[in-house]
This record gives structure tokens, C-alpha cells and sequence, in this order.
């Protein structure tokens, strides 16, 4: 009987680290709605990644003045910190489907003075983007696309509020069973970001357990696109 409670507890053990490094994308995406919104905002807000971020605004040579939008943004780490550097003078979107997300992410922008610059708002991915075509110098989500249904799609919308000549950020995951399980590699990349056009793809170190993909559309030796 005792090696059939552990087996079981095995089972179950296994079943929810599937869960949970997959966000639920197979099965259990409720589950992981309730773990996200409920506990997320806490989860997210114990350790800043700002210095990871400060090297991505580095890799991207931001003049200081573009518009962001960060898609999936959590309590908005990422947004934020861009606003905070000493010579960014754009502004930065952060939207998450969280209500809990965006209100911690909007009350840490108020506290740091940078209301003027970074704002936030509850909007979901899998839906049309509310903003107009084009309207963004950078495009950034990181940890999100890889775990929705049909990620072509999305890859679509989240182009269509980027600026011509403006870059898509996304995540390559580099190792471990997210790699595995989720990630989509530079050769799926590839194959859809040159059919909308971003042929001039960069791959920057970035987290642990990620590197991004810098997506822009290719200039010629003139200096045109």
C-alpha cells in the first residue's frame, strides 16, 4: 500500500511541475490563472531584474525618446526600469490580463515619480491590441508567447502595433525542460518574422533561463529599409 501512495503522490508531483512549467498550456490553464493572479503580484515583486533590463535597453540603442509597449509585463519591471534611466524622455505601455498586475505595476510607477513616463493596463494578447497600427518603437514579450495557442497569431498582432522600422523583443529559452516542453527556437524565428518582414534577427543574453530575439527589418548598404 505505501509504494502505491507514493506512486500516486509521484503522479501528482509530476503532473503539476508539467503544469507549471508549460503555464498550463496543455491542461491546468486555469489552474495557472488563479496561481498567476492571486499570488503573481507578490511572486514578481520580491527581486527586480532591473540590470538584466538595463543591458537589453543597452543591446536595442534606445535614443531615449521611443515609445515601448511591454506585452505580458507582470507587475512591470521591465517598463520601469526603462523609465527610470537618466536619459529616456519616451514613454512605456505595460498591459497584462491581471487586474492584481496592473494595479501593483500603476501604484510602483506613482510611488517612483514616473507616472509622466510608464503607465499600465489590464488587456489580453489572444485579443486585437488596443492601439493603432504602428505605434510603437519597441515591442517586448518576453515569457508569454511561447506558452499560447497559436503564437503565429499573436506574433501577427503584436507586429502590427510595431513601428516599421521598429524591433520585437521576444524570448529564446536555452535550456531545461521550458525549452523542451514550450519554447519556440530560433528557426520558428526565423520562418515567421521574415514573413512580416523583420528579416534582421539579433540574439542578445539576457536572463538565466532565456536569451531574446531582436527582430527588425533588414537594412540595405544605403542605409534604407
Amino acid at each position: 500500500m505505501g509504494w502505491m501512495i507514493l506512486a500516486i503522490l509521484g503522479v501528482i508531483g509530476a503532473a503539476t511541475l508539467f503544469v507549471i512549467v508549460t503555464d498550463g498550456r496543455y491542461f491546468g490553464k486555469r489552474l495557472m490563472h488563479r496561481v498567476y493572479d492571486h499570488l503573481g503580484p507578490a511572486i514578481f515583486s520580491a527581486r527586480s531584474e532591473a540590470e538584466h533590463w538595463r543591458d537589453l535597453a543597452e543591446a536595442l540603442n534606445l535614443r531615449g525618446d521611443e515609445a515601448l509597449l511591454d506585452v505580458g509585463t507582470a507587475v512591470g519591471d521591465l517598463p520601469l526600469t526603462i523609465a527610470a534611466m537618466p536619459n529616456f524622455r519616451g514613454r512605456v505601455v505595460g498591459i497584462d490580463w491581471s487586474l492584481r498586475m496592473v494595479a501593483v505595476a500603476q501604484a510602483e510607477a506613482t510611488r517612483r515619480g514616473l507616472n509622466s513616463r510608464a503607465s499600465f493596463q489590464a488587456a489580453d494578447v489572444r485579443k486585437a491590441l488596443p492601439f493603432e497600427d504602428g505605434e510603437f518603437d519597441v515591442v517586448s514579450c518576453l515569457g508569454l508567447l511561447e506558452t499560447l495557442p497559436h503564437p503565429d497569431r499573436i506574433l501577427r498582432e503584436l507586429r502590427r502595433v510595431l513601428k516599421p522600422d521598429g524591433a520585437l523583443v521576444l524570448s529564446l529559452y536555452k535550456g531545461g525542460p521550458t525549452q523542451q516542453l514550450v519554447a519556440l527556437g530560433l528557426d520558428w524565428y526565423q520562418q515567421h518574422l521574415t514573413t512580416l518582414g523583420l528579416q534582421d534577427l539579433q540574439v542578445v543574453s539576457c536572463r538565466r533561463h532565456h536569451d531574446v530575439v531582436i527582430a527588425r527589418r533588414s537594412v540595405d548598404s544605403s542605409g534604407s529599409v
